[in-house]
């Protein structure tokens, strides 16, 4: 059992409190808020009806640092 995010770590599978259940999210990594210190997580919405398919070949990596990137302009602080 997780109690207050305590052992989550990249790669997890987690819900958040205010959604319940219904929503599940994966940690794509986590950063320190530097006006409190309080460690954020950054995660991606799992939706059942998005799930696709691809060969492997047609796949291409990600850094942390693009992956970042996308999704820093629409944190909101």
């Amino acid at each position: 059992m997780i109690l207050g995010g305590v052992g989550v770590k990249i790669g997890d599978i987690v819900t958040k409190k205010v959604y319940g259940e219904n929503m599940q999210f994966c940690v794509l990594g986590f950063y320190t808020n530097q006006s409190n210190g309080e460690r954020v997580a950054i995660l991606a919405l799992l939706d059942p009806n998005l799930i696709v398919e691809a060969s492997v070949q047609e796949l291409c990596p990600v850094s942390a640092r693009d992956l970042f990137a996308l999704t820093a302009s629409t944190m909101v602080h």
